[in-house]
């Protein structure tokens, strides 16, 4: 049994627990990349959700780090306030 419904589910109730950082204006080249493996290698990593990336058309986003975390790879992620 899946534990969230969908994407929107899960960025809703992962943001909840304060484990998302929206990302606004990274270069896909110079930036996503090395950001999200510095943050791979922190000891408590949120998920990094890249919006408005330079290059590309409004709505296209970039999704990093779903999985770091065992609450959000098992999803038990606590309920929304």
């Amino acid at each position: 049994m899946l534990a969230y419904r969908d994407l929107r589910d899960w960025l809703s109730r992962v943001e909840g627990m304060g484990q998302l950082r929206v990302i606004e204006g990274a270069d896909p080249e110079l930036e996503i990349g090395v950001l999200t493996e510095i943050n791979a290698r922190r000891s408590s990593s949120p998920a990094f959700l890249f919006d408005k990336i330079k290059g590309y058309e409004p709505g296209f986003r970039v999704l990093t780090g779903l999985l770091l975390t065992r609450e959000r790879a098992r999803g038990r992620a606590a309920s929304v306030k």
